[in-house]
């Protein structure tokens, strides 16, 4: 048994030096093919494959059944690869010379996953900005210029083509329709005092996080100038002031007095709000657009009269409309259909505060 195990061991040693003396003169012979023949490290190893087939015999004096399978692995994972590259290369051909019908077909089948992937993402990321306030600063900035002649392309005229007149459907409950509707939105008006004591108790969040404002007043910058501004009752010139409030700590302060309508979706996402204050006469402004289409305004204390102008797409199909919105009632639109100028109403001499959100 001894002896058998020796002779064993002997053999293995024997073996094992052929091994490591063939990969040594391998490695000379390799590097010699580099130097004096100018033969590249694959072209050698394509060489010693395919010696490896038509010499199968020899090699496998040398080697063991293991390694043969070691280089067949490396042979086959060798096809794979100029498989593959094949594959990018056809694929790219494709892509570039269908690019207008690829984009479309993955636009198409991309389109319905947006939105809610948009309410996923923001139920994800809800405790982390709740943690980490300061990261809304990202995504707090606007557009810089917005593009005037922006239109969209073939858009369905269908659902602003029959609407003659703005309904009240505050006793209507599951609103499903898309044309523009007014509702009563809360029970208590939110007046420039209310607005002011909630600065003045959290100034320093609003300070920090939504201070300054836009105004046609050309001494109104922040919101210490649009409260003495409106409380100068001698001095006070006509304005219209812009509050954009979109960072999670101050926009949580607006929801106390401004709360959530009920009837807008549960899984609607809110990705912009503004606060606008007009004196009695401010002049005529346009509602600003928004990232998501639906857009709602609530009257939070005064009156104002909305002219929905349809949009350019739709201008040959649907008619203006107009609206006057009371205290304490909300407006729902599509901007895609509706460009609603504010006008001022006649005998009013308070000043007006209005809400504008969007929900997608």
């Amino acid at each position: 048994m001894d002896e058998l195990d020796t002779s064993g061991f002997a053999e293995l040693r024997d073996k094992n030096e052929i091994i490591r003396k063939y990969m040594e003169h391998l490695g000379q012979l390799r590097s010699l093919a580099d130097r004096r023949g100018q033969i590249s490290e694959s072209e050698f190893n394509n060489y010693l494959i395919r010696h490896y087939f038509h010499n199968n015999n020899i090699i496998n004096y040398i080697f063991d059944k293991n390694t043969s399978r070691i280089l067949l692995k490396t042979v086959i994972e060798r096809k794979k690869k100029i498989i593959n590259f094949i594959f990018v290369l056809l694929t790219l051909f494709i892509v570039f010379s269908y690019k207008h019908e690829v984009s479309t077909v993955v636009l198409r089948n991309i389109q319905s996953f947006i939105y809610p992937g948009m309410r996923v993402w923001r139920k994800v990321a809800v405790p982390i900005i709740a943690n980490y306030p300061s990261l809304t600063e990202y995504y707090d900035e606007s557009c810089l210029l917005t593009n005037p002649y922006f239109q969209v392309e073939n858009l369905n005229c269908d659902p602003c083509a029959d609407v003659a007149n703005v309904l009240d459907l505050t006793n209507v409950e599951h609103v499903t329709v898309n044309y523009p509707y007014i509702f009563k939105a809360q029970k208590e008006q939110v007046d420039i005092g209310q607005l002011q004591a909630l600065f003045e108790q959290h100034r320093a969040i609003f300070t920090k996080d939504a201070f300054k404002i836009q105004s046609t007043h050309v001494d109104v910058r922040n919101l210490d100038d649009l409260f003495r501004h409106l409380t100068n009752n001698t001095q006070q010139i006509e304005s219209h002031s812009v509050w954009r409030c979109n960072r999670m700590a101050p926009a949580r302060l607006l929801r106390t007095v401004f709360p959530r309508p009920a009837r807008l979706p549960a899984t609607g996402v809110s990705l912009e709000r503004y606060l606008i204050v007009d004196t009695a006469q401010a002049p005529p402004y346009r509602i600003p657009d928004a990232e998501c289409a639906n857009m709602f305004v609530i009257q939070g204390h005064g009156s104002r009269t909305f002219l929905l102008r349809p949009t350019q797409e739709c201008r040959h199909r649907c008619r203006t409309l107009s609206v006057r919105l009371p205290a304490s009632y909300g407006l729902i639109y599509n901007w895609w259909y509706w460009k609603p100028i504010s006008l001022p109403e006649q005998y009013a001499k308070t000043p007006s505060v209005s809400y504008i959100g969007s929900y997608c």
